[in-house]
């Protein structure tokens, strides 16, 4: 099942939510992103979440947005936070939070620790994918919040976790993407933000768009980029990649 910016804002599922959300999403807009103006995060957390049934997943969204993020938004140096749903299976939602340094990142994992400890265990999630570390990579539009959906309610974001081959020269593949690739997604219609988070093992690109349709053509674009810059290399196997619908984000700073 596919979930589309217009199922998203018509479900029951945000009818419910908003009410419960309201003071998160304005303590998140209040929260001061990394400290002293930067403009980008230091590092951060990457979850994928699994509950058995879509309905669950619904459920704990409002929970997440009344309890978790005013938890996590309150700690010193958070920049931001993100909640999607998993396009292809609505029981997992994808998450991100963002942060100014490790010791933002220790408090932070110590909230979502304590916070699944304390959920009904109905909404205990599996975690088939939990990665954390420095952004390597982060660029966002020059667009004002304004021309946005508010929260980035039903853009497109997707995550692949890539494993770097022994001989990976990670720091000319940085330089690669940052010279070669990044100035023309920049320019390409509904680009949101394109990043990379450092891994022990490899990497986790993530990039938002506000369609189906632009993320369709974002994804191409790369894949073509990636085809014909060899220096690009991974372990062989396939590529772990995630695609969801996102129900809220903050993670542009000041929106």
């Amino acid at each position: 099942m596919s979930l589309t910016r217009r199922t998203l804002l018509g479900s029951t599922l945000l009818a419910a939510a908003v009410p419960l959300a309201v003071p998160a999403l304005v303590h998140a807009q209040d929260a001061t992103p990394v400290s002293d103006g930067a403009e980008a995060p230091g590092y951060g957390i990457v979850r994928v979440r699994a509950l058995p049934t879509p309905e669950l997943n619904q459920a704990v969204y409002p929970d997440v947005m009344s309890r978790f993020l005013p938890q996590t938004s309150a700690i010193p140096g958070y920049f931001g936070y993100l909640f999607a749903f998993e396009n292809d299976n609505l029981a997992t939602s994808l998450t991100m939070t963002l942060l100014a340094d490790e010791a933002a990142v220790e408090a932070a994992v110590e909230v979502a620790e304590e916070y699944v400890a304390g959920l009904d265990p109905r909404l205990t999630p599996e975690t088939p994918l939990a990665e954390q570390g420095p952004v390597r990579i982060w660029e966002t539009t020059d667009r004002p919040p304004s021309e946005l959906p508010p929260h980035l309610t039903g853009c497109q974001v997707t995550f692949r976790h890539r494993t770097n081959a022994a001989e990976t020269d990670i720091e000319a593949i940085i330089q690669t993407v940052n010279e070669g690739l990044i100035p023309d997604l920049r320019q390409m219609e509904g680009f949101v933000l394109y990043g990379w988070l450092g891994t022990p093992d490899g990497r986790i690109s993530f990039n938002i768009w506000e369609t189906a349709e632009h993320l369709a053509a974002g994804d191409e674009f790369v894949a073509e980029f990636v085809a014909a810059n060899p220096i690009i290399t991974m372990v062989e196997g396939t590529t772990e990649v995630y695609a969801g619908t996102i129900g809220f984000a903050d993670v542009l700073g000041n929106e």
